[in-house]
């Protein structure tokens, strides 16, 4: 007889519903960025993603492979495993979804554009001084758009001004 008290166990046992055509694609494209996330920034020192979680409101830190498994699970399950909270991350070492996407397609935007850079990525300094240019266009004072590269953990000083 299941205990009622374990946050364990499951509380339903009916299956989980199976996904749809467009919930596995949008799970493969998710696995296809991912892929792209681990390549661009594992190699700068980077662990994994941050995902908030609505359900607990606490973030929850995955590794690239942790992550991989989880995605390919529900894919393959219809649902995802339980995640028990990491213990004591390194959080500056995880990126948020959304950064890891803005990375990668300014990688890959440099790369159409202007060809691969030397060494094949664009250097943080570098998106600061895009973002920096892009914000001041649409309107923010400069300590607003210190603030938000501050916030992003960008440099929020341009090199060039000191």
């Amino acid at each position: 007889m299941p205990d009622p008290l374990d946050p364990f166990e499951p509380q339903d046992d009916s299956p989980p519903e199976p996904i749809d055509e467009e919930e596995r694609a949008a799970l493969l494209d998710d696995l296809a960025d991912l892929a792209e996330f681990r390549a661009a920034l594992e190699q700068r020192g980077f662990l994994g993603v941050v995902i908030s979680c609505p359900d607990c409101e606490e973030d929850h830190f995955f590794g690239w492979s942790l992550l991989r498994e989880n995605l390919e699970h529900i894919l393959q399950h219809g649902e995802p495993r339980v995640h028990e909270p990491a213990f004591e991350p390194a959080v500056d070492h995880y990126v948020t979804w959304d950064y890891a996407k803005g990375f990668v397609d300014g990688v890959l935007e440099g790369e159409h554009e202007h060809g691969p850079l030397r060494d094949g990525w664009t250097s943080p300094a570098e998106a600061a001084r895009r973002l920096r240019r892009a914000l001041a266009t649409r309107g923010l004072s400069e300590d607003e758009v210190a603030a938000v590269l501050s916030e992003g953990g960008l440099p929020a000083a341009d090199p060039g001004d000191r």
